[in-house]
């Protein structure tokens, strides 16, 4: 449920991006394109029905990616999960000022935030403003389409859509940059036409000093309760740490001799990524691509059963009975491990596959046997004569 409640609230605001995007992109139209296409956009996201789900969705992505914060043992791991972890926590930081500023503008002040006025704040009164803007609309695209990358690369078909996908995910952003810079340069023409930005200003109903300072104000205290959320969840992840160092260690013995010490609680996968050993995870964890799965060698009577999210992926590839996955696998007591993927495992390697290719443990008896004399035989026969006997005792 928390998996699909993310991909959910995900898709969610990266539609809103992308529409805001592509609103951005009208710029190289004209700057009445632009204010046409915000209507749309308005209509879409600001009526009951889109704000609920659009600050909803929000709230809920936010408290979750806390809630992953949280769960996460050890903060090792793979380079695009860290680039979308940084990213995620920065967009609320850089975002406040400019959403309180239109969105609680408008329903506070009745701030009318059409793109003239915006504009006109980003490249002419403040343009360390308009820089930070730039830069949100690189991370916020950057962080979902890495959401996006993460839960698609899953799918059998995406190797043959990749390429599209990348082109569009390059294409967006490039426009809404070119966009919005050239609804800029319009704006600054216009004002040099004498009264223009005075009128632009006072059509737009813009906030004064006294309501600029409340909504400042709310700004503040939104940042405040980001950074209590961030600093609470950090503090919670080391009380949990404590307790957990305090119930026990378990071992991890891995195919190479190394053996990593872990508090109870941990998965295996955490093991291996708190001592630096490097072990497949496409899907980050989140026991949907079965890249992680071991081969419990060792300790297997004593592992906690599997959950019924585990055994549907163990059943999807047709796992043998001692094949577990290391994300989902928290052992409560030694075990011996044998990685069944390389490090540098991909997506692919995750979809089941026959048991040529993948190999499986059966019981077998051996019966071996030795024909006496056989090298005589074969050095003075032809290879067809010697084949021949072989069929003949092989029927035997």
């Amino acid at each position: 449920m928390i998996r699909r409640l993310r991909l959910a609230t995900g898709l969610v605001l990266f539609a809103y991006v992308a529409t805001h995007l592509a609103n951005h992109a009208l710029g190289l139209v004209s700057l009445p394109a632009m204010d046409i296409g915000r209507e749309w956009f308005l209509g879409l996201w600001r009526n009951p029905l889109g704000t609920v789900a659009l600050y909803g969705s929000l709230l809920l992505h936010f408290a979750l990616a806390l809630w992953a914060l949280y769960g996460r043992r050890s903060l090792r791991m793979p380079a695009l999960e860290a680039l979308q972890l940084v990213f995620g926590l920065s967009i609320l930081p850089l975002l406040t000022a400019h959403a309180v500023g239109t969105r609680l503008g408008f329903e506070w002040f009745g701030f009318n935030d059409t793109y003239a006025p915006v504009l006109l704040n980003f490249w002419k009164l403040r343009t360390d403003l308009g820089v930070r803007q730039a830069l949100l609309l690189v991370i916020v695209w950057t962080h979902g389409c890495i959401g996006v990358h993460l839960w698609l690369r899953l799918k059998p078909w995406f190797s043959r859509a990749a390429p599209w996908l990348v082109a569009l995910a390059v294409l967006v952003p490039v426009l809404a940059l070119l966009g919005f810079a050239d609804g800029g340069r319009e704006v600054q023409r216009y004002t040099e036409q004498p009264g223009w930005a005075e009128s632009a200003i006072a059509a737009a109903h813009v906030p004064g000093a006294k309501e600029r300072i409340l909504l400042d104000h709310a700004v503040e205290d939104l940042l405040l309760v980001f950074a209590v959320s961030v600093l609470l969840t950090l503090f919670a992840r080391q009380v949990r740490r404590i307790n957990e160092s305090g119930a026990g260690a378990v071992r991890v013995r891995y195919p190479d001799g190394r053996t990593v010490a872990v508090p109870r609680g941990y998965s295996v996968l955490e093991a291996s990524r708190s001592a630096g050993i490097p072990h497949a995870s496409v899907c980050g964890g989140r026991g949907r691509c079965s890249t992680c799965r071991i081969r419990v060698v060792g300790g297997l009577l004593s592992l906690p059963p599997a959950s019924p999210e585990e055994l549907a992926v163990l059943k999807r590839i047709g796992a043998a009975p001692n094949v577990r996955l290391a994300c989902q696998l928290r052992p409560t007591n030694d075990l011996s491990i044998l990685p069944l993927l390389p490090a540098n495992a991909t997506a692919r390697d995750g979809f089941a596959q026959p048991d040529y290719l993948t190999g499986k443990e059966q019981e077998i008896c051996v019966l071996f046997a030795d024909l006496r004399g056989f090298t005589r035989l074969s050095e003075r026969k032809m290879p067809y004569d010697v084949v021949f006997y072989l069929n003949r005792y092989l029927r035997r």
